[in-house]
């Protein structure tokens, strides 16, 4: 994601981005603990590598 400066955010540092954007200062805040802000970055890496696996599963879950 890149903002109005230019500045180019990636991964879970682009969802930061957004989610203070959108007001969810708390969710920044949280996400930049010790410990918390690592789960969520391993979380985000595990979700993206499998995120159009996770959707052709949604789609035949939908479908039954």
């Amino acid at each position: 994601m890149r903002d109005a400066d230019g500045r180019w955010f990636v991964g879970m540092d682009a969802s930061r981005a957004l989610y203070a954007v959108l007001g969810y200062r708390r969710l920044v805040w949280m996400s930049t603990l010790p410990g918390v802000g690592g789960l969520m970055d391993a979380g985000y890496r595990w979700l993206a590598r499998r995120r159009l696996r996770l959707g052709r599963w949604l789609e035949r879950r939908e479908k039954e």
